[in-house]
């Protein structure tokens, strides 16, 4: 097996979270909750950004930039809150909650798979020499219930699963962790996680849900080789202190491109703000990224119609991809956006 990292300086952190949620009202609630707990605002009040003649002509630049082709995306990122988690969405409109249940797992691309659930998912990367693995869903029982019988279920091999890389963590919950103890002792897979994060979750691991240690630090712009494939990791903090991008070279029909995963696209700080805007410009641009996922379906886009395209149409166009100088844009969207949020609270 051949493994190669390289390790870059740790960029500086901005702590602080946000919802990803899809209804202004749900970003809100939790923005009101946060205050009451004494903390920062995270998103402004619908109040504040309405109120801010600054971010709203960031919001209108923002939809310049998008035209036509991707006047949605531009809606689900310019509103108070940026873009959205489902599940919040619906509970914040008084809609039922919906029953979280196993998606049928994709081949995406050719080397990248979507495994996982309608609440949370995991992306399985293929390389000559075994999986890196992106995230663990939210339990021992979810690893070897969903992630195991759906890596086989698309012909792999869950013993071939040589690397985790965990997007991001919070302290007491393991909604993105809690898989990853089952695998690392089951198949002797080693965790990667941004310190920063690592040093939150441990100590406030619940009894009943025991984390994974970490074997390998991650940090901004660091290479992790395995076999034929080489990723690198970024750090995008605002969501939690040590959350994580993944930018990925794949192929489709044979065809090489990049996709970025994101653990989160919350800029709640001038800060992490600048992070992401280093990212794109020193990772995401010069590699050529043309799609971006995440780990809940949903908040980036529709993945239950893009996933459901593709099974029903593989050899058909990817609704993923949008092309370099598409995605370009779409970068330019997000970070107008988030100075817009950033001008609404005054920073």
């Amino acid at each position: 097996m051949k493994i190669r990292t390289t390790r870059c300086a740790l960029s500086a952190a901005a702590s602080g979270v946000a919802v990803i949620v899809c209804l202004m009202a749900a970003g809100q609630a939790d923005a009101q909750g946060r205050r009451g707990q004494g903390g920062p605002p995270t998103v402004p009040t619908e109040e504040q950004w309405l109120a801010s003649a600054e971010a709203q002509r960031r919001a209108a630049a923002a939809m310049t930039l998008a035209g036509s082709d991707l006047l949605p995306q531009a809606q689900r990122f310019c509103t108070a809150t940026g873009p959205l988690r489902l599940a919040l969405a619906r509970q914040a409109a008084g809609l039922a909650p919906i029953e979280n249940y196993t998606i049928e797992p994709t081949r995406v691309f050719d080397n990248m798979y979507f495994i996982g659930m309608s609440s949370q998912n995991t992306w399985a990367i293929t390389t000559s020499d075994g999986i890196i693995l992106l995230d663990t869903l939210n339990s021992t029982e979810e690893a070897r219930d969903v992630i195991v019988p759906s890596l086989r279920k698309v012909g792999l091999d869950p013993a071939e699963i040589k690397y985790i890389i965990v997007g991001h963590g919070h302290p007491g919950q393991s909604d993105h962790t809690g898989g990853a103890l089952y695998l690392q002792q089951t198949y002797g897979a080693k965790v990667v996680m941004h310190p920063l994060d690592t040093e939150q979750i441990l100590p406030a691991q619940r009894p009943d849900r025991p984390l994974a240690t970490p074997d390998l630090d991650a940090a901004d712009g660091q290479k992790l080789t395995l076999g034929d494939t080489t990723v690198t990791l970024v750090h995008i903090p605002g969501h939690t202190p040590g959350s994580l991008g993944v930018i990925v070279p794949v192929t489709h029909r044979g065809t090489p491109h990049t996709v970025m995963t994101f653990a989160a696209t919350q800029m709640p700080t001038r800060a992490s703000l600048l992070q992401f805007e280093h990212v794109f410009n020193e990772f995401a641009r010069p590699l050529k990224v043309e799609a971006a996922v995440n780990f809940h379906a949903g908040g980036l886009q529709d993945d239950f119609v893009h996933l459901e395209t593709i099974r029903n149409n593989p050899t058909g166009p990817n609704p993923y991809l949008y092309g370099p100088e598409r995605f370009d844009r779409w970068m330019s969207i997000v970070i107008e956006c988030g100075r817009a949020r950033l001008a609404a609270m005054g920073r």
